[in-house]
Formats: structure tokens, sequence, C-alpha cells
């Protein structure tokens, strides 16, 4: 393999694994039950969206399916956090 695709091949794994893993984060945090960890869920997973938003090299047009799921995922992790600090 040339090296040239073998870094567009890398960088494909590891873009993938980024989304994955806020996604991993998102759902963890869904997911729990436990309120007395909620938050620090809550905490991960916009920690990990941040981190897959810093990590775009194109324009935010090449990614605009993910952007939509981040914006619902960020708005489901908004209205998990009011539910928490409620209690």
């Amino acid at each position: 393999m040339c090296p040239v695709h073998s870094d567009h091949t890398e960088h494909a794994r590891s873009t993938r694994r980024v989304r994955e893993d806020w996604e991993d984060f998102y759902r963890a945090a869904v997911l729990e039950f436990d309120r007395t960890r909620l938050l620090q869920r809550i905490e991960d997973a916009e920690a990990a969206i941040r981190k897959r938003s810093r990590n775009w090299s194109k324009p935010l047009s090449d990614h605009a399916r993910e952007q939509d799921a981040i914006t619902r995922a960020l708005h489901i992790l908004n209205l998990l956090r009011k539910s928490a600090e409620k209690q």
C-alpha cells in the first residue's frame, strides 16, 4: 500500500473512532439509570462531542448529517441535565 493511501486510510479509521466515541458516551448518558452518575456521563458525552467537533478537518457542510445528530444529542443531554439537577 502506498504511503499516501495508508495515511488516508488511517485518518478515516481515526475519524470513525472519534465519531463512535462521542456516540458511545452519548448512549451511556442516555441509558444511565443511576442518578448519582448521570451528570458525569453527561459531562463525558459533551466533552467527547467537543473533541469530535474540533477534529473536523473539512468544512461543516461535509459533516451535515453528523452535525444534525450532534445538535439533537446536545439537546437531549441538556434535557437530561435539567432533569437530573431537579432531583
